[in-house]
């Protein structure tokens, strides 16, 4: 693996990503990504089939940063997500005080959520999951710690806080799709990008990285490229300048 920038060299893939971000005090959010060269966040139905072996490599590094692994019910429906992190990722978390596995933490709507794959193996008290007052959720206590918020949707403001004060998170990594990436960003909470750019291209209708819905313009500042194999991994710091710092964890 190559980095690109800020320096140029020649790079071990557990050198990148590799430490979690500092936390300044509140929660970092940060938000892994993986488009197509023309934008496209899904192909045939999920973006599994975008991202090769080193991207997958890439996004456990990230997960095995983070307290809490935040997805949306539709992207779990598509995806199939496999929670968590490898066990020989374990011990760096237990040595910074963490758990040795990230909690899983699912946004539903109305309909509720329709477990999947290995999430049914996961305890209750290694699974959250938020839906909207009056949501359906039959079953669901028996498997999952269940949080009803007070909205049409899962507020992001709401989950974060919930998730701090009544778990200790303190760094939360989201994993899709648009419509979560696009909820948090406009209200402020996302600290960091992390986007693999897939070189693949569609012709395809497919989602893109984020929702079509009122966004203001958010400022990105680059902080690292990598290259493996013509596949591009670029981290921004969010809502930064040029020559600031990383804001602080947001407080909510």
């Amino acid at each position: 693996m190559q980095e690109l920038y800020p320096g140029r060299a020649a790079r071990d893939i557990s050198e990148v990503y590799a430490e979690p971000p500092t936390v300044a005090g509140g929660v970092h959010v940060s938000m892994n990504v993986i488009t197509t060269v023309d934008g496209r966040a899904a192909v045939a139905g999920g973006s599994h089939r975008i991202g090769s072996p080193t991207d997958h490599r890439l996004m456990r590094q990230l997960r095995s940063h983070a307290d809490a692994v935040v997805t949306g019910a539709g992207t779990l429906l598509a995806e199939g997500i496999a929670p968590g992190i490898p066990t020989e990722l374990e011990a760096r978390r237990i040595e910074r005080g963490q758990r040795p596995q990230p909690l899983s933490v699912l946004l539903g709507g109305r309909q509720g959520v329709n477990l999947r794959g290995r999430l049914r193996e996961l305890r209750p008290d290694a699974l959250v999951v938020f839906l909207p007052s009056g949501a359906e959720a039959p079953g669901l206590h028996e498997k999952a710690t269940v949080h009803f918020c007070t909205g049409e949707r899962p507020a992001p403001g709401e989950v974060v806080r919930t998730l701090q004060e009544r778990y200790g998170v303190r760094r939360i990594l989201l994993e899709g799709g648009p419509r979560i990436y696009s909820a948090f960003l406009s209200t402020g909470l996302v600290h960091d990008l992390y986007w693999t750019l897939a070189p693949k291209l569609t012709a395809a209708e497919a989602p893109r990285m984020l929702e079509s819905t009122p966004l203001e313009v958010t400022a990105l500042q680059l902080r690292s490229i990598h290259e493996h194999e013509g596949e591009l991994y670029v981290h921004y710091a969010v809502g930064g300048t040029w020559g600031s710092g990383l804001r602080a964890g947001v407080d909510v």
